[in-house]
C-alpha cells in the first residue's frame, strides 16, 4: 500500500506548505476567500469538466448504468445516516452539518481516484469517476448549502459544477473533441482542484493552535466512523447483497479521508472552519493506516 502512504504524504506536504506560508507572515488569512473562490469557480469546475467529457459516453452509462443506481441508493443512505450520527455528535446546528458533510462526503478526488489507477488500473478509474457522480452533485448543491448556511432552492442546480457536469456530459456523449488550447486549458486548471484545496486546508488549519485542533475528542469519533465503521459496513453490505462487482468504486469513494469542502465553502461565505479542518486533517493522517486495512479485507 505504498501508494497510499504516498497520497497521504503528498497531502500532508501541500497543507505543510499553506500552513508555513501563514506562520511566515507571506499569506494573510483573508486571502483565502480567495483561493476558496478559484477553487469554486475554476478549478473544480474544470475537474469535473474533465471527468464527465472522458468519462460519459453513451456506450460506458449503458454498460455501467448499475453503478450509478447503486452510488445514488448509497448516497441517500449516507445522507440519513450522517445526519442521525451528527446529530448524536454535537447540539449545534452548524457543527451538526459540518459532521454530516465530513461523514457523507469524502476526499475521493484526490485519494479515491489516484488510488483507483495505482492498484486496479484505468477501467476501475473510470468506475470509480461514474460512482462518485452522485456525490459531486450532491456537493454543490445540498453540501453547498448545509456548509454555508443558505436556504437550498432549485437555484442552486444553475452553479459552476453543475453547469460543468452538464458541459462535460454533452461534450462525452457527443465524444467531440475540444480545441487544443481550451483543453489544455481545462486539463490544467483541473490538475489544481487538489494541490489548491489543501494548500488553502493548511492556511486555515495556520489560524488555530495545532494541539487545540487535535485534542477535539469528537473529531476522532468522526474519523473513525468516516475511515472504518462506515465504508466496512458499506462494504459488508455489498457483499451481502451479491454486488461484489461494487465493493471496490465503494471504498474507492467512502473509505476515504474527510473532503476539504468542509473548509473550502464555510471560508467561501466568512463561516468557522475550524472543525472543518480538525476532521480533515485528523483523517487525513490516519488514512495512511485504515485505507489499506479496508482494501486488504474486501479486495
Amino acid at each position: 500500500m505504498f501508494i497510499v502512504m504516498q497520497q497521504v504524504l503528498l497531502l500532508i506536504l501541500f497543507a505543510a506548505v499553506g500552513y508555513i506560508l501563514c506562520k511566515m507572515g507571506k499569506v494573510k488569512s483573508e486571502q483565502t476567500k480567495l483561493l476558496s473562490t478559484l477553487q469554486v469557480y475554476v478549478f473544480w469546475p474544470c475537474s469535473v469538466i474533465n471527468t464527465y467529457s472522458a468519462n460519459f459516453t453513451v456506450e460506458y452509462i449503458q454498460e455501467k448504468y448499475s453503478l450509478l443506481l447503486v452510488s445514488l441508493i448509497l448516497l441517500a443512505v449516507m445522507i440519513v445516516v450522517g445526519g442521525l450520527l451528527a446529530k448524536l455528535l454535537a447540539k449545534k446546528s452548524y457543527l451538526q452539518a459540518v459532521y454530516c458533510y465530513s461523514l457523507t462526503v469524502s476526499n475521493y478526488g484526490f485519494f479515491g481516484y489516484s488510488l483507483a489507477a495505482g492498484l486496479f488500473g484505468d477501467v476501475m478509474l473510470q468506475n470509480v469517476m461514474i460512482f462518485s457522480l452522485p456525490i459531486s452533485m450532491y456537493t454543490s448543491t445540498l453540501g453547498y448549502a448545509m456548509l454555508t448556511k443558505t436556504k437550498f432552492s432549485p437555484k442552486r442546480f444553475i452553479n459552476p459544477i453543475i453547469v460543468a457536469s452538464l458541459i462535460g456530459a454533452v461534450v462525452g456523449l457527443f465524444e467531440w473533441e475540444l480545441p487544443y488550447v481550451l483543453d489544455a486549458l481545462v486539463d490544467k486548471a483541473g490538475a489544481c482542484m487538489a494541490p489548491v484545496g489543501m494548500l488553502l486546508a493548511g492556511m486555515v488549519i495556520s489560524e488555530f493552535n495545532l494541539k487545540e485542533i487535535l485534542k477535539g475528542k469528537r473529531n476522532y469519533v468522526v474519523a473513525v466512523l468516516r475511515l472504518l465503521v462506515l465504508p466496512c459496513s458499506i462494504a459488508g453490505g455489498l457483499k451481502l447483497l451479491g454486488l461484489e462487482e461494487m465493493i471496490i468504486p465503494a471504498l474507492m469513494v467512502y473509505a476515504m479521508p474527510c473532503g476539504s469542502n468542509a473548509i473550502t465553502f464555510p471560508r467561501l461565505v466568512g463561516e468557522d472552519c475550524k472543525d472543518g479542518a480538525s476532521v480533515l486533517l485528523i483523517t487525513s493522517l490516519l488514512a495512511c493506516i485504515t485505507v489499506p486495512i479496508c482494501v486488504a479485507l474486501f479486495t
